[in-house]
């Protein structure tokens, strides 16, 4: 039986394959605001809650408010999915700025890598954390199973998604079912 960091590995393969061979952007449209699930566990309107903790500065901790999103085509199936959350430091008091990057497959919702920036002003991020499918130099941090995109929903989860960062950044996302509005 293969197993499923093996199947990873191929499923990036093949992405980087479709890659190669380029792609239209059938499907994709500009981004609307990000709903959240009502507090039933459905699909709904509401306010898109964001925490994060384990921040490295601290002052990147916070529970925040989904505020935008949007959605574009990388190539092939792969597809870039931008939330930007804001809200106040948990640790420090101040405003707080969250861009969130995550990269995926529109079909099969195999996510390659996740980006978090922060800071109190999102035109100069403070902090630059992620992780990937493949572990690189710029990016240490393996996402594992930590995050779930479901094309078919058009919903993002993160379950304790620990990010790392060069030069000790860290952040840690907590998100359910976050519901996207554009592919």
């Amino acid at each position: 039986m293969v197993s499923d960091w093996i199947k990873g590995l191929l499923m990036l393969g093949a992405i980087a394959m479709l890659a190669a061979c380029g792609g239209t952007s059938d499907g994709a449209t500009g981004g609307t605001a990000i709903q959240s699930p009502s507090a039933g566990g459905g699909t709904g309107t509401g306010t898109s809650i964001l925490t994060v903790t384990n921040a490295f500065p601290a002052s990147g901790a916070g529970s925040l408010t989904v505020t935008s999103s949007s959605s574009s085509v990388v190539s092939g199936n792969n597809r870039r999915l931008v939330i930007i959350a804001s809200g106040t430091s948990t640790n420090g008091g101040g405003s707080l700025f969250h861009r969130i990057t995550v990269d995926y497959d529109s079909v099969t919702g195999t996510v390659i890598g996740v980006e978090d920036q922060w800071g109190t002003s999102l035109a100069t991020p403070a902090a630059t954390a992620g992780c990937a499918v493949v572990t690189t130099v710029n990016i240490p941090q393996l996402c594992n199973n930590t995050v779930v995109v479901d094309p078919l929903m058009r919903q993002i989860t993160f379950s304790n998604t620990a990010l790392r960062g060069l030069n000790t950044y860290a952040s840690t996302l907590n998100a359910i079912r976050l519901a996207f509005t554009a592919l």
